[in-house]
């Protein structure tokens, strides 16, 4: 029992040790103490030296008392951000009297005046670099030295206070931290440390890369900020912590911050190592919303080595998006690959990389901020034939990244050249259309297609640059593509008859080749004209006998079989049509008997169609007479009584004689 209680004795005076010399801070409370005389080049009052900026320094009611002062040195790293702050009982923005002024003067390495804070009594001082600045980031690594200072002249009182220095990490970054583990089962100085950070994103992850010399015995994280205080401290839009959570309390889910390695902890906020070298990761959702404090404690276990370590709260990947990608690239030029980055505060890398085949081999380029958040990457020219694949990768410090695909070609351009014949054809006739390509026995598609609007300028035409896009101004959509192949010397020739009039365009398409892009000649017009006709009109008599028929024959030309040829007959009170379908050979026949006996002419006509002119042959007449009785009937008839008359006459006179 003795020996237990010599070893408890002993123990005891070990962690006294430890605590007088700062090496340990006191579990509980855990509260900086003073340690080693500090290095400055100044003599100091009161003061109190802090070996590590991770804990609270309690300063006790009349501590300091009016016109005196407490100076608090750290020894602090040159481009580290660090939160400082004094707060406590004093802090009262109320218009009661009897308010503490404590003013505060910030000294550097070399004991020189830095900066210093005198904000009115009652109110806490901002202790950043500048007034608006939430952080205080040292010029140099040294002793920093923090002097309170009770102002005799504005202060009535010298209420408690906490002064708190602690280094601020920025989330999504890589930070790094020497740690040391326990020797004989005690902690040493590097055996913990801290860190503070703000997050207003409920979901945090904190990444510990472990080296294999050490072991590390937890990492936790402390919810800092009470959220049911109806009011959240902040200064500099960086919320305080809650001050009794600075020394060990806790309200349901929050503070509790401590170092101890039996202090409190949250299962769901914490990691451990179970091996030297095993990486640690806290995933924690925050059990509220909004701009939260939190604590950050690393505590060894065994051995020693830099952990590397991020405090992950953004877990969206960046975007991105290519800007104007290239499809056709021609050989041996350079090609430049831009794209925009939405996300630029934390943005890490954005790497270009490509192959030109097929990925069996890759290279990779850095891309360079150019305006506008876009990146810039160059891939070096290509020969002919080549398709360039590549990505763009862009990667934030967080872990996150996103990833844009693209390709092009690399072909020669090709000419298509493109001549008609004559501008203008009548329906029937042939066109001829000639033209060439580089490319020798290949294969160009004409495209005839005949327009809605005649008047369609050169204008709309050129706008048109995909031929599908001119086909929308086609009359229903009428075209028609032909095969036309090239001969040795890339030269191509089509005669072809098109069977609508109108205004037509032609143009000639080729799919490409390995080392040629497909290409479109331009778009010609030309004009297909109705087929000019001729009829002849022909009667087989120019005077007829009432009765009889009269039979008009005649031919089209050009001779067209089927066609309807309309042949009129004109008298004096009547007009008269007969129609008739031309035979093989263009001729045609009508017989008519005419209705009266009079002056007739007749002609022949085609009426105009979709592909035909209306053509009108000459007129000619012809003569209906009546019949030869009816036309000597009266002569006959007189002639016959005259007769008859003589004979009477002749007979009465006989007659008489024999009487």
């Amino acid at each position: 029992m003795r020996g237990w209680l010599t070893k408890g004795f002993g123990l005891c005076i070990i962690v006294l040790i430890f605590v007088m010399t700062g090496i340990a801070p006191l579990p509980f409370p855990p509260v900086a103490h003073a340690s080693a005389e500090p290095t400055v080049p100044y003599d100091l009052g009161n003061w109190t030296y802090i070996n590590k900026p991770v804990l609270p320094v309690r300063i006790n009611a009349s501590q300091i008392p009016i016109g005196s002062d407490w100076t608090y040195v750290y020894p602090l790293e040159e481009g580290s951000a660090y939160r400082v702050y004094c707060y406590g009982n004093w802090i009262d923005p109320s218009p009661t009297l009897n308010k503490t002024d404590y003013d505060i003067f910030v000294y550097n390495p070399s004991g020189e005046l830095e900066s210093y804070h005198t904000e009115a009594a009652g109110l806490p001082e901002h202790l950043g670099t500048t007034v608006d600045h939430p952080f205080f980031i040292p010029e140099q690594t040294g002793d920093y030295s923090f002097c309170v200072k009770n102002d005799a002249r504005e202060s009535d009182g010298a209420e408690a206070a906490t002064f708190m220095l602690i280094e601020h990490v920025e989330t999504g970054i890589w930070h790094q931290r020497y740690m040391e583990g326990k020797v004989d089962d005690e902690p040493v100085e590097k055996t913990t440390w801290a860190y503070e950070f703000n997050a207003t994103n409920s979901r945090i992850e904190v990444i510990v890369e472990v080296p294999d010399t050490l072991d590390m015995y937890e990492a936790r994280l402390y919810i800092m900020t009470n959220p049911s205080e109806d009011e959240k401290a902040s200064l500099n839009g960086v919320p305080l912590a809650w001050e009794p959570a600075l020394y060990g309390d806790s309200s349901e889910n929050y503070g509790g911050y401590n170092l101890d390695s039996d202090g409190l902890r949250y299962n769901e906020a914490m990691a451990s190592c179970e091996y030297p070298g095993e990486d640690m990761l806290i995933n924690f959702t925050a059990p509220v919303e909004g701009n939260l404090l939190y604590h950050l404690a690393f505590i060894a276990e065994h051995g020693e080595g830099t952990i590397n370590f991020m405090v992950k709260t953004d877990f969206g990947a960046p975007e991105l998006t290519l800007v104007d990608p290239v499809e056709k690239v021609k050989p041996d030029n350079e090609t430049s690959i831009t794209a925009h980055i939405e996300e630029q505060a934390n943005l890490e890398t954005v790497t270009l990389n490509y192959t030109s085949n097929n990925w069996t081999t890759s290279n990779a380029a850095e891309m360079i901020a150019s305006q506008n958040r876009t990146y810039t990457g160059t891939i070096p020219g290509q020969p002919a034939g080549t398709v360039v694949n590549y990505t763009v990768l862009a990667r934030d410090t967080s872990g996150n990244s996103a990833e844009v695909l693209g390709s092009y070609e690399v072909k020669n351009w090709a000419n298509i050249t493109l001549e008609l014949s004559i501008p203008v054809v009548y329906y029937g006739e042939n066109i001829t259309v000639t033209g060439s390509t580089p490319v020798s026995e290949t294969n160009v598609t004409l495209t005839y297609a005949m327009l809605k609007n005649s008047t369609l300028s050169s204008t709309v035409l050129d706008s048109a640059a995909a031929n599908d896009a001119i086909l929308n101004y086609t009359s229903n959509n009428t075209a028609v593509s032909r095969l036309v192949p090239t001969d040795s010397s890339g030269n191509f020739r089509d005669v072809y008859s098109l069977n609508q009039t109108g205004k037509w365009i032609v143009w000639a398409s080729w799919n490409g080749s390995e080392t040629y892009f497909a290409a479109s000649s331009d778009y010609l017009k030309f004009t297909v004209k109705k087929m000019l006709m001729s009829v002849t009109c022909n009667i087989t008599s120019r005077s007829l006998t009432i009765g009889d028929n009269v039979t008009v024959t005649g031919f089209v030309y050009p001779r067209v079989a089927n066609l309807t040829v309309t042949v009129t007959f004109i008298a004096s009170n009547s007009t008269i049509k007969q129609t008739a379908t031309t035979d093989s050979n263009g001729t045609y026949l009508v017989n008519w008997k005419p209705d009266s006996i009079e002056m007739w002419r007749v002609h022949a006509h085609i009426a105009e169609d979709a592909s035909r002119s209306a053509a009108y042959s000459n007129s000619t007449s012809f003569k209906v007479a009546d019949t030869w009785l009816n036309q000597y009937m009266l002569y006959i008839i007189g002639g016959v009584g005259g007769v008859a008359g003589v004979s009477v006459v002749v007979f009465i006179i006989r007659r008489r004689r024999y009487e």
